[in-house]
């Protein structure tokens, strides 16, 4: 048996980034970028006009005033989208809207605010600097610009920009295909009525949908009946994916056969036991050179040991910059029992007061239990020195949700 530190350092050092794959940008959010981005154009591509306005040479405004107006004749229109473009002469002006582009001659725009405009001639009432109210070319990015760094997990706004640079196309890191191998004589279909002594197979669900959130592409297999042929057989149908991951059958009762089978199929077993609540029975090892978890039966347990370590792995093998969970520190409000000689991953709902966050217990702990979890902002740990926590008391959580999802702090700065 390891301690759960050691494990999650067995699990990393055994993965790496997978290969790169190029696919549409548009289709590129969420994955991670595995090249470096540099812009061959210069963003915007023309000086253009930040408000609607008239486009203006500055040097002619220097003595207009709300007193004493100055009068510009007005030799065009210029939309967004033009190209056939006025010159500006001294004493002249173009109609702009916002976005258009400056045309030669002029430097500056001044808001249709600060004028009056009649028939063939504008009326300023201010003076204006060079440059006034125009975003010059390339304001936002420079053509040869390093744009993106690998990597870099890409968000809506990236995508946008990509689109703006004219990238159809960008390699990223491939997502791990994750085989999913659910044991038990007593599982069926969640579309089943369970009769006594059988149970929904939840934890497929559970476990798909954790691997697509961590990036992965879940493919859920047949259930595999308490028989080592089918798990055997169910084993080797998943080996054609990037990792495996099974539910069930890895303790020491008569009909747990997931050990004996991965051991028979050539598994290099890196432990089998980690010291912790709940999941103590999680074995990891490789086949194939492929990532195999082991992990227990109780749906809590099974989920846990996966934002814990499978989550990490499988974000590591998709290149992510940033593996694991997001944590924060948080003070207990209530006394919470801890293992005593194990890591616990407590669950617990989080709430902030000031800049302080306080946990306390989701629901009962029960390893079977997957309510608590789901109510749970995240997993307090308790390291194995701790059999008690008290109320006060400082403690890691490992966040599986935003904390304060109801959405009062954005709020609270709108």
């Amino acid at each position: 048996m390891v301690g759960a530190g050691e494990a999650l350092s067995l699990i990393l050092s055994s993965v790496e980034p997978l290969g790169v794959e190029r696919v549409p940008a548009g289709a590129a959010l969420g994955r991670v970028l595995a090249e470096k981005v540099l812009s061959g154009r210069d963003i915007p591509g023309f000086d253009n006009s930040a408000m609607d306005g008239f486009a203006v040479r500055s040097a002619d405004l220097r003595e207009a005033s709300r007193l004493k107006p100055l009068k510009l004749k007005v030799v065009g229109t210029v939309a967004a989208g033009s190209s056939n473009l006025p010159d500006l002469q001294p004493g002249e002006a173009a109609r702009t809207m916002t976005g258009a582009p400056i045309c030669a001659g002029a430097d500056a725009v001044i808001p249709v605010e600060q004028t009056r405009f009649a028939g063939d001639e504008v009326e300023i009432f201010a003076p204006v600097l060079a440059g006034f109210c125009v975003r010059p070319s390339g304001e936002d990015v420079r053509r040869g610009e390093v744009v993106f760094e690998p990597p870099r997990l890409l968000r809506a706004a990236d995508i946008g920009l990509l689109a703006a640079l004219g990238r159809s196309t960008l390699g990223v890191y491939r997502r791990p295909t994750v085989g999913l191998v659910c044991t038990g004589d007593e599982l069926v279909e969640v579309d089943e009525a369970p009769a006594h002594g059988q149970v929904v197979n939840s934890s497929a669900y559970a476990l798909a949908a954790a691997v697509s959130e961590a990036g992965g592409l879940p493919i859920v297999l047949r259930v595999a009946p308490d028989r080592p042929d089918e798990i055997r057989r169910r084993f080797s149908e998943a080996l054609a994916f990037d990792a495996v991951i099974s539910t069930g059958g890895v303790s020491v009762g008569d009909f747990d056969h997931v050990k004996t089978v991965l051991d028979e199929l050539g598994m290099r077993s890196l432990f089998h036991g980690v010291a912790q609540r709940p999941g103590k029975p999680l074995k990891f090892g490789l086949l194939g050179g492929k990532p195999v978890f082991g992990m227990p039966g109780n749906p809590t347990s099974t989920l846990v040991c996966f934002y814990v370590y499978a989550w990490p792995a499988l974000r590591r093998m998709g290149g992510h910059p940033r593996p694991h969970l997001p944590a924060l520190s948080a003070r207990c409000e209530v006394e919470i029992k801890a293992g005593g000689g194990l890591t616990s991953f407590v669950r617990v709902t989080l709430r902030q007061s000031g800049d302080q966050w306080f946990a306390g217990p989701a629901g009962s702990q029960g390893s079977g239990l997957v309510g608590s979890l789901s109510r749970a902002d995240g997993l307090l740990v308790a390291g194995p020195e701790k059999a008690l926590l008290r109320p006060g008391d400082q403690a890691p959580v490992l966040l599986l949700a935003p904390p304060g999802g109801d959405g009062a702090a954005a709020a609270a700065f709108l």
